[in-house]
């Protein structure tokens, strides 16, 4: 039965007993048949993306909706296989430079994201890399001069620059020691963000010493709003000296967290219609865990973890969502939540429930999509999200939140 956008979770509470067929014996990762169920699972949504829906997967050029959100699936299997150097050019074959339109400056929506793994997969194959692709060095140009849309762009993950911040991030995370982006590019895109921030702040006169809106509305989740920006920045702490994260990002932190309902969940912007409707990374308690997590080891502070195990309570309670099984509303976003819990605790009740969550999206029982998505064949609304999910968990200590967590 669907109440609220979710359906009843009938999956049983975790013990040893109920896990028994997910987990091996120790709790501490899948058993050999949930990983065999998933390479299957995988196989056959691969068999059908590049057979009948193969057009689906070329809308458009974006990580997103469109084919370089395969060719980050295919990037994350070969990176995690040793650098294997066929899914790498495997992942080429989903990347075209030459759609790249230069008007949005996101890993997610614009060009940073297929020219970011580009860069990367350019710099692995060394000797090794096709002709049509160009030098690792020249990709990051590329990449560098989108900052030229800075000023024009909104501070947000999706379109605007914390999306275009999480690209920088990610090529310097890979490509070890050459400090490819230089600091000073990184420290400009967190100086505009930080700098926005405060203005808007002082014009809205904010508790909050950093407010950001998008669309002329204060969104507070993870895809639009604060919850995400904020969990960029601390990503990018290195690159902001103590002044700002103590006087800044972190008080900005707490008051975004104060907002929460008591239920645990988060609302979607702060406007007074907002009600604890949606349970969704994009918008709701699910886009808050990873910032609450990370600010807990960042600060040192358990009050934060507190916030995070709520958040995954009411994601098990009300997390079945009718829209479907997408990364970005959607099941498979949400049982992100509880990978990035089990990192953080090692509590297997966290891995036992993100495989549940995985096990709803893998089995697509009659009627628990509801809402059929409008790219079926993406990463963040569609199989593709599923079967990256699918890998993730299998190696679920690596596992990271697609073009969020590095």
């Amino acid at each position: 039965m669907a109440t609220r956008g979710s359906f009843q979770n009938n999956y049983e509470e975790f013990t040893a007993d109920t896990a028994n067929n997910i987990l091996n014996e120790s709790n501490d990762e899948l058993s050999e048949k949930f990983k065999l169920k998933l390479k299957k699972f995988q196989q056959s949504k691969l068999e059908l993306l590049t057979g009948s829906m193969v057009d689906d997967i070329f809308c458009d050029g974006t990580v997103y909706t469109g084919s370089a959100g395969l060719a980050l699936y295919y990037f994350n299997s070969g990176i995690k296989n040793e650098s294997n150097s066929d899914l790498l050019k495997t992942a080429l074959e989903y990347i075209d430079l030459d759609r790249l339109k230069g008007r949005r400056i996101s890993f997610l929506c614009g060009d940073a994201g297929p020219l970011a793994i580009a860069t990367i997969i350019s710099y692995k194959l060394g000797s090794r890399r096709p002709e049509s692709l160009p030098d690792y060095k020249t990709l990051a140009q590329n990449l560098m001069s989108l900052i030229s849309l800075l000023n024009d762009s909104p501070d947000e993950l999706l379109y605007g620059k914390a999306g275009y911040l999480y690209a920088l991030l990610f090529v310097n995370k890979h490509i070890h020691g050459k400090e490819l982006i230089p600091a000073i590019h990184i420290e400009k895109v967190i100086s505009s963000i930080v700098r926005s921030g405060k203005q808007f702040s002082l014009e809205m006169k904010s508790e909050s010493p950093l407010l950001w809106q998008w669309h002329d509305k204060i969104y507070l989740g993870a895809a639009h709003g604060m919850a995400g920006i904020l969990y960029m920045l601390l990503q990018a702490r290195i690159f902001i000296n103590i002044v700002e994260m103590r006087s800044y990002i972190r008080p900005a932190i707490d008051w975004l967290l104060n907002q929460r309902f008591p239920s645990g969940n988060f609302p979607s912007s702060l406007s007074g219609s907002s009600s604890d409707r949606l349970v969704q990374w994009c918008h709701g308690a699910p886009g808050f865990v990873q910032l609450c997590v990370l600010a807990a080891q960042v600060f040192g502070e358990e009050s934060y973890m507190k916030i995070a195990h709520q958040a995954c309570d009411i994601i098990w309670q009300r997390g079945l969502l009718t829209k479907g099984y997408s990364i970005c509303h959607g099941v498979s976003g949400n049982a992100y939540a509880f990978i990035n819990m089990y990192q953080a605790t090692k509590k297997p009740v966290y891995l036992y429930r993100a495989c549940c969550f995985m096990e709803w999206c893998a089995v697509e029982r009659r009627g628990t999509e509801l809402h059929h998505p409008d790219r079926p064949a993406s990463l963040f609304e569609g199989i593709v999200g599923r079967i990256y999910l699918a890998q993730d968990i299998t190696n679920v200590l690596d596992a990271k939140f697609p073009a969020y967590s590095l």
